[in-house]
């Protein structure tokens, strides 16, 4: 039977950089017999059957961290800012964002915006596993008492109610970081090279969105009971959803966005910290772990990918902050450098005259937003996601698509009908099988970035991928139990449309199909039971979005099968369909925040997209 106990969690301290040091004085310092590379460690690196160089890789490791830690700029709490635990693509799409929203509101390029407003939405999808007393236990500090009950012998340790004070604590913290000036210039300045064109084309954007973010806290934790104000300030709240502990973040979209990632890097501490501080492994024993993960996945990573193919994709949940610095500081003073997405890394290292080269493109906020905000656009197909890439391609002049928001094969098919699939310059997985999203777009270049273990690697290189990018998979993932697994999305937003009434509008995410073998939604029985990572508001209708969403992505995965089977279906859009889409472009290249010389090269962009709708519109029925 389980058992439920209660459990201090302790708050975010100094003791992190303690516990890494410990650490890193009990490395081995000899390749003798003492101490041996743990059997899950190289099993999720793919050196199983080669224990020496993984030997070597940690040896090298440690030796080299000895001398580092002395060396790692130190990183407290307490001088946290709002943009730290935020990815690269945050303040790339923040000011697509920021563009967008004074478009729709017919304001100037020098005017904030505040609608519309849009509400992110946690997850909570599996809990991590330790050992207590020698018996394995689950930690359940973000459950309600009696609301989730472990598999088999597994012991219940913790709950909400136990833990809600100092979650409570750790919130408000996140929430009163600041944003500066200085650092969001020294971030777009440390971008990688790949990302020089985003930056030059967002340049125009740059000063009135720095004012409009410059010395603002990143949000406001209501009281409990409190409800949002839909006004200007952004705000979190704590909800009990299912027997768990969900936030919510709500406020002006360009934002609000900054909430996503340190909310679920702060619920990766509190997990950590719980097991840490109740588990038989201390935050010592994490560390040895993760440092023993990290050295054997990069080592063998950067032995058997081509230079530059991969991205460490880390900071949203790295649960031990100086670990992920000294992740950054190795990389780059050993391996010959790996662009990275972390802020974080980029703001402390920056500083410290060790830059870092920041990349990302674009997250499924993007679809979602838009989801929630354009509903005349989707009443057949998603088209709504589309019309969020096509803004996005003409004001970064970044053509990478993130299709599997409504199924991957069902963007395929939009792009192909819209005469827009040679124009895609890379295609990211990130849901689904591997196999299947690379035979969907077997003719443009793939990034993976769902990355699990090296087996994952070794089996997108073989179907052509040529990037890839990955975070928990370098170290910060547990290997020996189960780990928690989080994320948030947009669900709900809320805009004012052009009569003035005020619209609500809903999200979700289908992602690709894993629930079958053919990884097809065109084979997936509708009254089946919903897949662990569909997320969407509680004030939405649950089933019927999730029957929408299946039949949007249904129909693209039976275009492609029928494909596969050396049919020729039919085009899925309609004329009218991508006469409206090309409006709704058309309408936003034109708009007072894109007027003048400076945004000359980005409406014609935007114009040009439309113009190729257009003329694909003319052979549609």
């Amino acid at each position: 039977m389980n058992s439920s106990s209660s459990t201090e969690v302790p708050a975010a301290t100094a003791s992190h950089r303690a516990a890494l040091e410990a650490a890193i004085a009990a490395m081995p310092s000899v390749d003798d017999d003492s101490w041996e590379v743990p059997a899950p460690t190289l099993k999720a690196a793919g050196m199983q059957d080669d224990v020496a160089t993984a030997r070597t890789a940690v040896l090298q490791f440690a030796m080299w961290a000895r001398e580092a830690i002395t060396r790692l700029p130190h990183a407290p709490p307490t001088a946290f800012e709002a943009t730290d635990f935020n990815d690269y693509y945050k303040i790339v799409m923040s000011r697509v964002q920021f563009v967008y929203a004074q478009a729709q509101a017919g304001t100037p390029a020098d005017q904030a915006p505040s609608m519309p407003l849009c509400s992110f939405q946690t997850q909570l999808r599996r809990r991590p596993v330790f050992r207590k007393a020698g018996e394995e236990s689950c930690s359940c500090v973000f459950d309600v008492t009696g609301s989730y009950t472990p598999r088999g012998s597994i012991k219940q340790v913790g709950s909400f109610e136990s833990s809600s004070a100092a979650l409570r604590q750790a919130l408000t913290a996140v929430g009163a970081r600041t944003f500066t000036a200085e650092t969001l210039r020294g971030l777009l300045r440390d971008r990688a090279p790949k990302a020089a064109g985003i930056e030059d084309s967002l340049t125009p954007t740059n000063d009135a969105w720095i004012a409009a973010l410059d010395g603002r806290a990143l949000f406001t934790l209501l009281p409990e009971g409190a409800d949002f104000s839909n006004g200007d300030d952004v705000e979190v709240k704590i909800i009990v959803d299912g027997g768990v502990a969900t936030f919510l973040a709500n406020g002006p979209w360009f934002r609000v966005t900054f909430c996503e990632t340190p909310l679920l890097q702060c619920m990766s501490q509190f997990f950590t910290d719980s097991v840490c501080s109740v588990g038989d492994d201390d935050g010592a024993a994490w560390c040895r772990e993760a440092m023993c993960n990290f050295a054997t996945t990069a080592h063998h990573v950067k032995a058997a990918t081509p230079e530059g193919a991969f991205s460490l994709f880390s900071g949203r949940r790295a649960p031990h902050p100086p670990f992920h610095l000294l992740q950054h500081m190795y990389l780059k003073e050993v391996l010959g450098g790996m662009a990275t997405s972390s802020l974080f890394a980029g703001r402390v290292l920056g500083k410290a005259d060790m830059p870092q080269p920041l990349i990302g493109t674009l997250a499924h906020e993007g679809p979602m937003g838009f989801m929630c905000l354009h509903p005349e656009l989707d009443e057949r197909l998603p088209l709504s996601s589309l019309l969020w890439h096509l803004l996005f391609w003409g004001m970064t002049a970044n053509h990478t698509v993130l299709p599997d928001g409504h199924g991957s094969a069902t963007f395929k098919a939009m792009l192909t009908d819209l005469g827009l699939v040679e124009q895609v310059a890379m295609a990211r997985q990130d849901s689904g099988k591997l196999a299947r999203f690379a035979a969907i777009f077997s003719t443009t270049r793939k990034m993976a970035s769902e990355i699990e273990n090296f087996g994952d690697v070794e089996e997108a290189l073989g179907l052509g991928y040529i990037a890839f990018g990955a975070g928990g998979f370098f170290g910060e993932k547990r290997r020996a139990f189960t780990e928690f697994s989080l994320a948030a999305k947009i669900t709900k937003a809320t805009s004012i449309a052009p009569d003035g009434e005020v619209r609500v509008g809903f999200a979700a995410k289908l992602g690709d199909c894993s629930e079958n073998a053919t990884g097809s939604w065109a084979e997936y029985n509708a009254d089946s039971a919903l897949p662990a990572k569909f997320i969407v508001s509680p004030e939405a209708d649950r089933m019927g979005m999730w029957r929408r969403m299946l039949a949007y992505g249904a129909k693209g995965d039976a275009w492609f099968d029928a494909q596969t089977a050396g049919e020729s279906p039919k085009p899925l859009v309609k004329k009218a369909e991508a006469m409206a889409l090309a409006a709704a472009l058309r309408k936003l290249a034109t708009s007072p925040a894109m007027a003048g010389d400076a945004y000359s090269a980005m409406t014609g962009r935007i114009s040009a997209l439309a113009e190729t709708v257009e003329g694909a519109a003319e052979a549609l029925e």
